[in-house]
């Protein structure tokens, strides 16, 4: 059993302190070009790059105006690339999958996507049928397969890119966060302090587990990450957050004491390494598996709604603000991304015409994938691996690739561990 144990560690007094944990890292809060009011409820970098990136909010709480900034310098600035000054259009969940094509949902239920880097976008309704309130989630396991929370209607999948919608065949209600935790296997959370889970992509769902404080309580379970198909953490109320390592046969109870609200964002980089987001706003990390939990940054005025990592293992959390929600960046030198993960790395032939093989030693699981990424940092070619210990020998097909220079990356739990150049000739 897990030690409950916080320590934070202030500079100052007031109660927007800057907090700094003794790894060395810290999170800088990053202005915006909003001078009002902005509830920045999403963020999201597409994989393989940690330089584009994307943030969506509204202005208010219920039937707001939306707002989408962009970033092109990995987080140091930021544009508003999108706005709104119609009712519902408040985005409240965003996910892309490249640098140009991206989705965005909003409060009135309607899906936005855009194809050319969040210039423009088209608005579609993912049910005609019926009114599903608010898309409170997306995620998306590739390009073509993606799954949508709705506020009063549940889960709904797609295996087109997003062209179409159905609705889950087996549903539920009130769900706020959905994650996968490999290519057929998802787990979504929600109200009841329920945890449901699927294996089949997100059309059946099973039951998987109700924290002690769901039912006459109706505590509400709200952030959820797999770090691999064993591995995840479920973040709940009052500090109290769910941990398992047999793929949600099993779950652990566990709190952060002193956490009084509502944590919302949770991400693990390894099953020792594990962050958290929260309101009041407030980031609180463990670097042991959570014996020990440090309070790295609060501010008592925002609320803090998700955490993100990209793929050179920068931080970010995005929240609200009075003038122009929060934006917080950690700098991932404080973060130790762990290259000894990779042992006997070997990239062959180079050059290299239709085919090129990736071979490594592998010491330890995690949710894996390689990307080749062009010269102006665009991603054009993903292959999702199943992170198992052990000799990994993968065979990459070139025939949909330009001629030219590239960077060929393996990333481990959304962040880069290993690069190499290669060179595509015809």
């Amino acid at each position: 059993m897990m030690r409950n144990l916080l320590i934070k560690v202030s500079l100052g007094i007031l109660a927007s302190m800057f907090v700094i944990v003794a790894q060395g890292q810290t999170w800088e809060s990053i202005s915006t070009p909003v001078s009002t009011n902005l509830i920045l409820q999403d963020i999201s970098f597409p994989a393989g790059q940690s330089d584009i990136g994307y943030t969506g909010g509204t202005n208010v709480t219920y039937n707001g105006k939306g707002k989408v900034l962009k970033t092109t310098d990995g987080g140091d600035t930021w544009v508003v690339q999108w706005e709104s000054e119609e009712s519902g259009t408040g985005i409240t969940s965003i996910y892309f999958e490249t640098t140009m094509i991206g989705f965005a949902g909003t409060m009135a239920g309607n899906l936005l996507k855009t194809v050319d880097g969040g210039t423009n976008w088209t608005s579609t309704d993912i049910d005609l049928t019926i009114n599903q309130g608010e898309l409170t989630d997306m995620e998306f396991y590739d390009a073509e397969n993606g799954v949508v929370l709705s506020q009063w209607e549940g889960i709904y999948v797609t295996s087109d890119g997003g062209d179409t919608w159905t609705v889950a065949s087996t549903n539920y209600m009130t769900a706020q966060d959905v994650y996968y935790a490999n290519s057929t296997t998802l787990f979504a959370v929600g109200g009841n302090q329920n945890i449901y889970k699927s294996t089949d992509g997100g059309d059946t769902w099973t039951f998987s587990f109700q924290g002690p404080n769901g039912g006459a309580n109706q505590w509400i379970n709200l952030g959820v990450y797999f770090m691999d198909a064993n591995n995840g953490i479920v973040t709940s109320e009052e500090g109290q957050y769910f941990v398992t390592t047999d793929g949600g046969d099993t779950w652990t109870t566990e709190s952060i004491v002193g956490q009084s609200g509502l944590m919302r964002g949770c991400y693990m980089v390894d099953t020792d390494n594990i962050y958290v987001c929260a309101t009041p706003g407030e980031v609180f990390s463990t670097n042991d598996g959570g014996s020990i939990w440090t309070s790295e940054y609060y501010d008592f005025n925002p609320s803090f709604y998700k955490i993100k990592f990209t793929s050179n293992g920068t931080g970010f959390v995005c929240g609200s603000g009075s003038t122009g929600g929060t934006i917080l960046k950690m700098d991932p030198n404080g973060l130790g991304i762990e290259e000894v993960a990779v042992n006997n790395w070997n990239v062959y032939p180079t050059p290299a015409t239709n085919l090129i093989n990736v071979n490594f030693e592998l010491r330890k699981e995690g949710k894996m994938s390689i990307n080749i990424i062009n010269t102006v940092g665009q991603v054009v070619l993903t292959e999702r691996l199943v992170g198992i210990v052990g000799s990994q020998q993968h065979r990459i097909n070139l025939d949909n690739i330009s001629e030219g220079s590239y960077i060929l990356s393996l990333e481990m739990n959304g962040m880069m561990i290993k690069t190499d150049k290669i060179q595509i000739i015809r």
